[in-house]
């Protein structure tokens, strides 16, 4: 399968498994930093904290798909990217 292709396969999935976790999560919050009086000063959703890590996954697959994608274009594999011998 092509390079590009399991690209767009696994942000397809990253969509879909965001989109379940919209409609399956609630909205609560959590509190995160609470203030001198007990009263909430930072509170983040369960939801938002879900989608935002899997965000960070679906950003590292596009960083590894330019990886390879600029090593492809060199003319280098990632092994001698990484060896020191250039």
């Amino acid at each position: 399968m092509a390079r590009e292709q399991r690209f767009w396969i696994v942000l397809a999935a990253f969509a879909l498994l965001g989109a379940l976790e919209w409609s399956t999560l609630s909205a609560e919050a959590v509190r995160v930093v609470r203030g001198p009086g007990g009263e909430a000063l930072f509170e983040v959703s369960i939801r938002g904290i879900a989608l935002m890590v899997l965000g960070l996954f679906a950003f590292r697959s596009w960083l590894q798909y330019r990886r390879e994608k600029l090593e492809a274009r060199a003319g280098r594999g990632p092994e001698e990217i990484g060896s020191g011998r250039e």
